[in-house]
């Protein structure tokens, strides 16, 4: 295993973590449960090659041709066995006592469960490949599967906070929305017909996973308006992390492969790197806290 790949995957995650943890701004829990949700998100995604040996649905379909035919693989193949395990982290969580106690929590253990199955998926593709894409898939990919994720816990805590009913009345409706969010991201994005599509996509899932947890902040038992800015820290942290991990393949690149890679790498992934990290930013640093406002998932930009 290529040790530069692996510490990639772990930096990426480390980041998007850190930005986590800064998020849930109102009230921490002790940082072994995001540990555990990190490490149990990592080990889940080898239970994704065993249903796949179980359930072999990837031979009855075909990952060519026109776009839903695509879409059929993704969803049926694919999403519908990474989306049963990556939730699994937070409903381990939820079995915890006093740990998932505010509607934050759902939203920070699914992603951090789903940034630990990227961390090692992501270390399978950067060996396969290259390191160079480290880039990217810390965008794209990352975003994707914590937004998946986030889906299903925020229908479940919609379901214990705004509904008052039970958590579990929401897994359902959460669970297959994000298998065709997950399926249709993969169609979009691993077809060069369609692959600008995807990025447009991905960009909507961004904007979408900051108004998740906009609508998770307020709705905490412990709001508390004096820290409630500390979500632009938090944002601010992610834009340096992102920067370190653009720094850090730069160097790799350099160690591993010489000069003229890394600064083809930095002359081709600056730009990239620039507007995603200001993309990041911009849409998770500047959640509107109202105590206990639901705000519409699907508003107008800039309402």
């Amino acid at each position: 295993m290529n040790i530069y790949a692996a510490v990639a995957a772990f930096l990426i995650a480390f980041v998007y973590i850190l930005f986590l943890r800064r998020m849930d701004v109102f009230e921490k829990e002790r940082r072994i449960y995001t540990l555990i949700a990190f490490i149990l998100g990592c080990v889940f995604l080898f239970f994704v090659f065993a249903l796949q040996q179980i359930w072999p649905l990837q031979q009855m379909y075909s990952d060519e041709g026109p776009f839903l035919i695509r879409l059929q693989f993704h969803v049926i193949a694919v999403a519908l066995f990474e989306e049963i395990v990556k939730i699994m982290p937070l409903l381990i969580m939820l079995s915890f006592r006093n740990v998932v106690n505010e509607p934050f929590d759902f939203i920070k253990y699914a992603s951090v469960g789903a940034i630990g199955f990227a961390t090692i998926e992501n270390v399978i593709y950067f060996n396969r490949y290259s390191i160079e894409i480290a880039e990217s898939r810390a965008f794209y990919a990352c975003i994707m599967h914590m937004f998946t994720s986030s889906v299903i816990a925020y229908q479940m805590m919609y379901s214990k906070y705004k509904l008052k009913k039970s958590s579990w009345l929401g897994f359902i409706p959460g669970f297959i929305l994000a298998i065709f969010i997950h399926g249709t991201y993969n169609a979009l994005i691993g077809h060069n017909e369609t692959y600008q599509i995807g990025i447009a996509f991905t960009i909507g899932l961004l904007i979408l996973w900051g108004r998740l947890m906009n609508n998770a902040l307020n709705q905490s038992p412990f709001f508390d308006e004096t820290v409630a800015r500390k979500t632009f820290f938090a944002g601010l942290f992610l834009l340096m992390g992102w920067g370190v991990i653009f720094l850090y393949v730069a160097i790799s690149l350099l160690l591993m492969e010489g000069a003229n890679k890394a600064i083809q790498f930095v002359q081709e992934g600056i730009f990239f790197g620039l507007l995603s990290g200001i993309g990041l930013f911009a849409a998770l640093a500047f959640p509107k806290l109202r105590r206990g406002e639901w705000k519409s998932i699907f508003r107008r930009l800039g309402k």
